[in-house]
């Protein structure tokens, strides 16, 4: 028997009832707005990048560490706050983030240094916990019903920030918003996400007693910075080049010693046994994968309809074109929400998740074959739309069968932590084979470029499906242990 089933085998306890307290539709409205600003936060900055560096009178290589910075808090911090929260209680921890995430907007939107700047984007990216908080919250207060739809409309809605956040830089950029305007509006936001979780969320949580496990978090800080760092950086350094060599070296180390660390002390950041759970191993490995192909699909579409097609591709157009490419995601992404709620309902969240994988694999085949108009990306978009909600809404549904609620948010903040860095392999991967390849005299990619990143891509999506389809869950034997314990 595996241990996933050993522990939904455990009976009900009364701290695990969902809390009557609080509105769960009201609860569910100010999580997505928190969980979704926070998103469009972070990919509005993109094509901000050259007004931001002329504001900060840096260069573009200097302003891109706006985008490091981040990523590299991000990954740092999701785990160590998903951590905290399960022990301090996720109502709070939820709180004290949106309030960094708040004073971090107000630091990058009032600050013309860039020193002061990158602390801001640190804060901002401390943001990326709050979709693991979240869940924690949803598992703690929803009827176990509602659990799975309001997991993966959640999802859905992370998803959808992507695209509206290019969407929403490029109509304030029209409107003649400056890039410090675009994150008052960014602090006013998550200002209003807070004071909701404030009034709304009614959680009577009580923060049990915990040693810090000090050297958990830093080497665990340290590997995740290493790497990162690494994968950020090479395209700019070299990947043979001595310091990134060395940060991946550096983060292979202290990661290992991280695990080593983790399986001796008496309280850890992150539990080894729970990492070492079947169901667990395969979901993180699915997200993995997942946020390598997927992500790599937004800078391919994105890089492709900007191109001029005086170059014999592309389709010229301008930021708010490529956010209004994306915008069929957002049909797709909350069509699939739906449709993730009923497959996790009848076949469970395994097959919701390797549908998501297949529609993704099919989308850069359908680039492959179609790329010669417009429309056809906007179709494309749909499609990864559809495959990103299908996955992503599963994902941490099925996590929760295999974890207790008490670990709700480390599980799918470490889940979500791989997603983030399967995502910049990902990108890097898609930068590296367009650069491989370039039209003479310039340097934009050929049209095959394109087309050898989209099987490369499609193939990473593969590896994410057969990752999900060996997952050990059955959803019958799931469902029965569940009626039994009640």
């Amino acid at each position: 028997m595996t241990e996933s089933r050993t522990v939904l085998a455990l009976p009900p306890r009364a701290d695990d009832q969902p809390r009557t307290g609080s509105r769960p539709a009201a609860v569910l409205l100010v999580l997505a707005l928190s969980t979704f600003v926070i998103v469009v936060m972070q990919s509005l900055v993109m094509p901000i990048l050259p007004s931001l560096a002329d504001s900060l009178n840096v260069s573009m290589s200097g302003v891109s560490w706006v985008l490091t910075v981040n990523l590299l808090s991000a990954a740092v911090f999701t785990p160590i706050l998903g951590s905290l929260g399960d022990a301090l209680g996720r109502r709070r921890v939820l709180l004290a983030t949106l309030g960094l995430v708040t004073l971090g907007s107000v630091l990058v939107a009032s600050s013309h240094t860039l020193a002061i700047v990158l602390v801001g984007r640190a804060l901002q990216g401390m943001g990326f916990a709050a979709m693991p908080l979240a869940i924690g919250i949803v598992r703690s207060i929803f009827p176990a019903h509602r659990v799975s739809s309001s997991l993966a409309l959640l999802s859905a809605l992370s998803g959808i920030g992507a695209g509206a956040g290019l969407l929403f830089s490029g109509l304030m950029t029209k409107a003649g918003v400056t890039a410090q305007g675009m994150f008052w509006i960014s602090a006013a936001a998550t200002a209003v996400g807070a004071l909701g979780v404030a009034a709304l969320i009614r959680l009577p949580e009580k923060a049990r007693s915990f040693t810090v496990d000090v050297w958990g978090a830093l080497t665990l800080a340290g590997g995740l910075v290493c790497v990162v760092l690494g994968i950020n950086r090479g395209p700019i350094w070299g990947w043979g080049s001595g310091r990134v060599l060395g940060l991946f070296a550096g983060g292979l180390v202290l990661l290992a010693a991280w695990v080593f660390v983790e399986r001796r002390v008496r309280e850890p950041l992150v539990d080894m046994t729970m990492m070492r759970n079947p169901v667990v191993l395969g979901a993180n490995v699915t997200g993995f994968f997942a946020g390598a192909g997927m992500f790599g699909a937004f800078v391919l579409m994105l890089q492709y309809v900007q191109t001029p097609s005086r170059f014999g591709y592309g389709f010229g157009v301008d930021a708010l074109g490529a956010g209004l490419t994306l915008l069929p995601l957002t049909a797709g992404t909350l069509t699939a929400a739906v449709l993730a709620a009923t497959l996790i309902r009848r076949v469970g969240p395994k097959w919701s998740l390797a549908a998501g994988m297949v529609v993704a694999a099919g989308t850069f085949a359908f680039l492959v074959g179609f790329h010669g108009q417009h429309w056809q990306f906007y179709v494309a978009a749909g499609l990864l739309g559809l495959g990103l909600g299908l996955s992503f809404g599963a994902m941490p549904a099925l996590l929760n069968t295999a974890v207790t609620p008490e670990r709700t948010s480390v599980a799918n903040s470490i889940n979500s932590t791989l997603r983030s860095i399967g995502g910049s392999i990902g990108t890097a991967i898609a930068t590296a084979v367009l650069a491989a390849t370039t039209i003479p005299g310039t340097t934009l990619p050929t049209a095959d470029a394109y087309v050898t990143a989209l099987w490369v891509g499609g193939g990473i999506c593969l590896l994410a499906f057969l990752a999900a389809v060996v997952v050990p869950y059955r959803h019958r034997a799931h469902t029965r242990t569940a009626q039994g314990a009640v």
